[in-house]
């Protein structure tokens, strides 16, 4: 028996299509909730921090299109960061006079210019998700996806957090191209305690390579993948007790919550490392001649969501 032909209305025909790609650009009812959402869990996702990327350009009254700078290279979102095809795009680049056939020195890392998403609106305790590969430029790129609140140095108290910081992902860190290095990702926590003394004076580092200060030491994993090749998921899990790093999923560590209940920023962004830069006098300064490397280099996020539980702090 022949079957009858069908025709569909136009307008069902792109309510199929649109579905369709939204399950192939990652924009599904799984990131509704947490990837790591236990039955039963009430997760409020919260917009003035989350993301699709779907319109035609970045929503800047969302994100700092100026954010602060404080790198060995600088934040030019004007030129580095767009919107399109539903995928945000972060660039980093190399404006050198090395790249123009000079052989010369750029002491201020002047040359370089990257990208960061910087959320204006602040949180704390939540869930924080995002869909990223990596940039392909290996060793000198680190993509990130972290949070970050001001350094506030009229805290005295001795003891308390002047800066909270939660690095939920930083990827292909390392200066060695040793094979697997590549695979290494870390999910760290840097905070800044008063001492007791008002001002900079007063300031004392919790750093992961410190290992005086065991609640911020590093949490390293080694990915069954090359996360430069593909999209994969980065949550973190921030509660009044306990902050914990998955990777699709995964669990890959965590670490007890001291010092992290600062309002805090969400942040993307593209940086700069070894055996360009180099860590000296308590920030990242250029490290010999400028190279030519691969320049420009970018990374993708397909999405990045901000949940809370029950709609409010756990």
């Amino acid at each position: 028996m022949k079957l009858p032909s069908i025709t569909l209305p136009l307008s069902v025909f792109f309510l199929i299509s649109s579905a369709v790609m939204s399950q192939l650009s990652g924009q599904t009812s799984q990131n509704v909730r947490p990837l790591t959402a236990a039955a039963g869990e009430n997760w409020v996702i919260r917009w003035n921090r989350s993301d699709d990327f779907n319109a035609r350009e970045v929503d800047w009254r969302k994100w700092q299109k100026s954010p602060e700078q404080f790198s060995g290279w600088r934040w030019d979102n004007e030129r580095n960061v767009t919107a399109q095809d539903g995928l945000l795009k972060i660039t980093l680049r190399n404006d050198s006079p090395a790249m123009k056939g000079k052989n010369e020195k750029d002491r201020e890392g002047r040359a370089y210019t990257s990208g960061m998403l910087k959320s204006y609106a602040k949180g704390t305790n939540g869930y924080y998700e995002a869909r990223i590969k990596g940039a392909p430029m290996f060793p000198g790129a680190s993509p990130a996806f972290w949070l970050y609140s001001t350094i506030d140095d009229t805290i005295t108290q001795a003891g308390e957090a002047r800066y909270s910081e939660i690095d939920i992902v930083e990827m292909t860190q390392r200066q060695s191209q040793k094979e697997g290095n590549e695979r290494i990702t870390d999910h760290n926590l840097h905070a800044i305690l008063s001492n007791g003394k008002p001002g900079v004076p007063g300031r004392e580092w919790h750093r992961p390579n410190d290992e005086r200060f065991r609640e911020a030491q590093a949490n390293e994993y080694r990915t069954a993948f090359d996360p430069r090749t593909d999209f994969h998921t980065y949550g973190c899990r921030v509660a009044t007790d306990m902050i914990i790093w998955y990777v699709d999923g995964v669990e890959v560590g965590r670490k007890p919550n001291k010092f992290w209940h600062r309002p805090m920023s969400v942040a993307l962004s593209l940086g700069l490392r070894a055996p360009y830069l180099k860590w000296k006098d308590n920030k990242l300064v250029l490290d010999g001649e400028v190279g030519a490397g691969e320049f420009p280099t970018e990374m993708l996020v397909d999405y990045v969501r901000v949940w809370e539980l029950d709609g409010k702090s756990e």
